[in-house]
C-alpha cells in the first residue's frame, strides 16, 4: 500500500510524555501530524517534563508540536487539551487515548480511591478527551479514535481496576463506532504489549506474577514500542476504513479481539421454567463450539427471533 501520511492533520496523543505515547507521538509527527503531546508527568521537576522533552524531539526533527499538562482524569483537563489542538493548530483530526497508570492490589485489598484513580484515568479520561474533540470532527465529518484497551480485559489478577477500567473501553468503542459512522469518524482500539515504563513503575502481584513474568520474558524481544505503533498509527490514519475493533498487538502477532455468543439453550417455556431447568441445561448454555458476533445490542435480539421464528415452521 502506499505510504501513510499525517500531512495536514492534527492529533492528540495523551500519555505522550514516555513509552508508547511518545512512540506515537514521534512517528506521527514524523509523518507529517501537528502534534499535541499531553502529560502530566515530570511537570515542576528541574530536568523539566515529559510532555516538554517530547516536543523538544519533535521540533529538533523539524515537526510540529506543542505540549499539554492538562489532567486528562477531569472535564476541565478534557477540554483543555482540545483548546490547545485548536489554538495552535486549527482543529483536531486524530485522538490516540494513551494516558494511564497502575495500582495494583488484590481485589480484598484495593481502596476504593484507587480504583477511582484508575477508572477516572483511563475509562473516564477517555470521556473527558473524547467528547470535545468529537463535537469537532463530526463538524467536519472527518475523525479518528484510537482507545487503549488491554488484554487484561481478557482477566488478571491484582489488578481488577485496571481489567475493569480498560474492559469499559472495549464497549465504548463499540459504541463510539455506531454513533460516529454517519459523520466519518472510525473508532477503534489497540491492546499492546510492550515494555514501558508503566510495567517497570509497577510490577506484576498476586499468585500467577511469576508465571505471567515468565511468559511475557520469552516474546521480551519482539515485544517493542514499533511493533505496537504500526498497529496504532493505521487505526488512526486516513487508510483505516475499519471501525468498532480491537486490534491485538502482541509481538508481531496481530488479532481481533471481539464479544461473541454462543448458541446456548433457547427454552421452549419462559413462565414455568426454574433453577433446576437451567441447571439441567448448564453445558449447552457454556457450550462454545457455535458462536456469533451479535455487532450490536440489536444483533443479539435478532438471533434469538430468528431461532424462535425457525423453531415455529
Amino acid at each position: 500500500m502506499d505510504a501513510i501520511s499525517f500531512a495536514g492533520q492534527v492529533a492528540i496523543v495523551t500519555g505522550a510524555g514516555r513509552g508508547m505515547g511518545r512512540a506515537y507521538a514521534l512517528d506521527l509527527a514524523r509523518r507529517g501530524a501537528a502534534v499535541v503531546v499531553n502529560d502530566i508527568g515530570g511537570v515542576g521537576q528541574q530536568e523539566g517534563s515529559w510532555a516538554d522533552a517530547t516536543v523538544r524531539a519533535i521540533q529538533d526533527n523539524g515537526g510540529r508540536a506543542v505540549a499539554s499538562h492538562h489532567s486528562v482524569a477531569t472535564v476541565e483537563g478534557g477540554q483543555g487539551i482540545t483548546d490547545t489542538a485548536v489554538r495552535e493548530f486549527g482543529g483536531v483530526d486524530i485522538v490516540i487515548n494513551n494516558a494511564g497508570f497502575l495500582r495494583r492490589g488484590m481485589f480484598a485489598d484495593t481502596p476504593l480511591a484507587h480504583a477511582r484513580e484508575i477508572i477516572e484515568v483511563h475509562l473516564l479520561g477517555a470521556f473527558h478527551v473524547t467528547q470535545p474533540t468529537w463535537k469537532l470532527m463530526a463538524a467536519k465529518g472527518y475523525g479518528r479514535v484510537v482507545f487503549t484497551s488491554s488484554a487484561a480485559s481478557f482477566g488478571m489478577q491484582a489488578n481488577s481496576n485496571y481489567v475493569a477500567a480498560k474492559a469499559g473501553l472495549l464497549g465504548l468503542t463499540s459504541a463510539l463506532a455506531l454513533e460516529g459512522a454517519a459523520h466519518g469518524i472510525r473508532v477503534n482500539s489497540i491492546l499492546p504489549y510492550a515494555r514501558t515504563s508503566i510495567t517497570v513503575d509497577s510490577p506484576a502481584l498476586g499468585p500467577e506474577a511469576q508465571h505471567t513474568v515468565a511468559l511475557q520474558g520469552e516474546l521480551a524481544s519482539r515485544m517493542t514500542l514499533a511493533s505496537v505503533t504500526a498497529a496504532a498509527l493505521y487505526l488512526a490514519s486516513p487508510a483505516c476504513a475499519i471501525t468498532g475493533q480491537a486490534i491485538s498487538a502482541l509481538a508481531g502477532r496481530y488479532a481481533r479481539a471481539f464479544l461473541s455468543l454462543n448458541e446456548g439453550w433457547l427454552s421452549g417455556d419462559v413462565e414455568e421454567i426454574a433453577p433446576e431447568d437451567f441447571g439441567e441445561h448448564l453445558q449447552e448454555v457454556l457450550d462454545s463450539r457455535r458462536n456469533f458476533e451479535p455487532g450490536s445490542l440489536q444483533g443479539e435480539l435478532v438471533q434469538v427471533i430468528d431461532r424462535l421464528r425457525a423453531q415455529s415452521t
